[in-house]
């Protein structure tokens, strides 16, 4: 239209309907992405979990799945539910509820699918986030990455506390970052909430804390006027911790016989006398918390493996598979990119704004780990994959990076190949394929 042409009024309706209607079918078809890729992460956990039980391999890196497997029998191990009372309770009501599938599903199988289920619900808790913090086209791809990360994917298909604590803390994260785009006393009760399942179920997950008191501090300085909200919300670590060690531990649950499994206090001070604190175990630790919670190193874990398996505590384990190798490599060009090619002067948004918030609950989650047990960090690592996921994903989607989500797409389907053959057992994809032709 030139300047001397009337201007069409009569178009404006119309133009801003369709633009509507656009965001509606963008809306509906995300919705449907996420429900989809949340119904698949449950088939996909759910068929590992049985591939898993099958070749005896749900021991791997400390994880005491037989704790949590008397729960098929509607059993209680003592251990389990004096430390982590949620997923003792609701893998029991889950069995309840279930158990009449029985004659078609052996008990097993049916618990099975609730670690599968509770890794799906940390999967759309994810995309949930994800849907605030990252470019709507990174929701999906961001998703897939989260759901085939090693650490998330592994304790999903094996019964494990840890994939409840990984997932009461997306949870929780998810619930922030929404009662962060809009207060409300039903939103700071729903926070409030997640918090006391998370320490619950795992009592370090008061280092979730960290999210919301650096991010206000950071925001809002010291008004204390302001702040008010967390005096009501940091109590809930105290009660947890009281409900723990006094209801739980010797009323509803017998005392352990064993000194350092009667609190929680007791059993940090046992692991500490014990714990090696050297340059090599740190070397280790870094390599299994953020490198080897993502992408397995090796299609097997050969170290140990009388107690189950642990990878090479090192990060030239790498070096052993091209494909594990090539997967790291490409999420190296994504956090230098992140780095490098950011788009100067564009406002980082409540991405960029969280990104230290949750770095320090990252940080102060690692650093309790390495002090409580860093012979075994893998085992307490999918609670910040979240985490390590944002830090890499929200300066690159900001950047100035060409082909950004088609790189992201070959890294889906890399990590997806990768931790596969670690969950395919011995050999990984090349073993297989020997298997199926001996066969």
């Amino acid at each position: 239209m030139n300047d001397q042409a009337p201007y069409d009024f009569g178009s404006q309706p119309a133009a801003l309907g369709t633009k509507i209607a656009e965001k509606k079918a963008e809306s509906s078809a995300l919705t449907v992405g996420i429900l989809s890729l949340t119904a698949i992460a449950f088939g996909v956990y759910w068929l590992t979990a049985v591939m898993l039980a099958s070749r005896y391999a749900a021991g791997h890196f400390g994880a005491d799945a037989n704790f949590y497997a008397v729960l098929a029998d509607l059993g209680i191990h003592h251990r389990a539910a004096r430390f982590h009372p949620v997923t003792t309770t609701l893998g029991y009501a889950w069995m309840k509820l279930f158990l009449p599938l029985a004659p078609w599903l052996a008990p097993a199988t049916i618990l099975k699918a609730f670690f599968a289920a509770v890794g799906a619900l940390g999967v759309w808790a994810a995309m949930s986030i994800f849907t605030v913090l990252l470019p709507r086209g990174y929701v999906l791809l961001g998703g897939a990455l989260y759901a085939s990360s090693l650490g998330v994917w592994y304790f999903s298909g094996i019964p494990e506390s840890k994939i409840v604590t990984a997932t009461l803390s997306v949870l929780y994260i998810a619930a922030y970052v929404r009662f962060r785009q809009r207060r409300s006393l039903a939103a700071a009760v729903m926070l409030s909430v997640m918090l006391a399942l998370a320490c619950l179920n795992e009592i370090v997950s008061a280092c979730l804390l960290a999210v919301p008191v650096v991010d206000v501090l950071l925001r809002q300085g010291s008004d204390w006027r302001r702040l008010r909200w967390l005096a009501a919300h940091v109590p809930v670590v105290l009660v947890s911790w009281f409900v723990l060690e006094v209801f739980v531990n010797g009323w509803l649950i017998p005392e352990s016989k064993y000194v350092e499994g009667q609190s929680h206090f007791n059993m940090l001070l046992y692991y500490i006398a014990k714990n090696d604190y050297g340059l090599a175990s740190l070397h280790g630790f870094i390599a299994n918390w953020f490198f080897f919670n993502i992408v397995a190193p090796t299609p097997q874990a050969l170290q140990w493996a009388h107690v189950g398996g642990y990878f090479e505590p090192t990060l030239s384990a790498y070096l052993a598979s091209p494909i594990a190798l090539a997967t790291l490599l490409l999420i190296a060009v994504i956090a230098i990119a992140g780095l490098l090619l950011r788009r100067g002067g564009v406002d980082p948004g409540p991405g960029g704004q969280l990104l230290l918030p949750l770095a320090a609950y990252g940080l102060g989650r690692a650093v309790f780990f390495f002090i409580f047990n860093p012979s075994e960090p893998l085992l307490f690592s999918p609670a910040v994959t979240i985490v390590h996921w944002l830090i890499l994903l929200v300066p690159y989607t900001a950047s100035r990076f060409p082909a950004k989500r088609a790189l992201l797409a070959a890294l889906c389907v890399l990590l997806f190949a990768t931790n596969a053959g670690f969950m395919l057992g011995p050999g990984g994809w090349s073993g297989l394929w020997t298997r199926l032709a001996g066969a």
